[in-house]
């Protein structure tokens, strides 16, 4: 949901995303200028396709998102969900983390 407030939230300095896309009646992802996303290619939720979609409509609006791809299921970086991915979930810390901290 992060992801999204950067649209409704005009003062916020940074948003971090984990396998969610906004629905584009809550957010028009043209309009999210501050954000990181890690997604999961094995995700039939929150598609690769859905993140290829997600990423272009934000680069066609002048945006960089910080997009990341795991190798891993959904929830990857939930410790309490099956699909909980160690490697993954270790690497997009440090990821999150050096975001928030340039950012924050």
């Amino acid at each position: 949901m992060t992801i999204a407030a950067a649209v409704h939230v005009p003062d916020i300095a940074a948003g971090v995303c984990f396998y969610g896309i906004p629905p584009a009646s809550f957010a028009d992802p043209t309009q999210i200028k501050i954000r990181q996303g890690h997604f999961a290619n094995q995700d039939d939720w929150c598609t690769p396709a859905a993140v290829n979609d997600l990423e272009t409509a934000m680069k066609s609006a002048g945006a960089a998102p910080d997009i990341h791809r795991y190798d891993a299921a959904h929830a990857f970086f939930n410790e309490r969900s099956p699909a909980y991915n160690l490697d993954c979930a270790n690497q997009a810390w440090d990821r999150m983390s050096g975001f928030l901290k340039a950012k924050l």
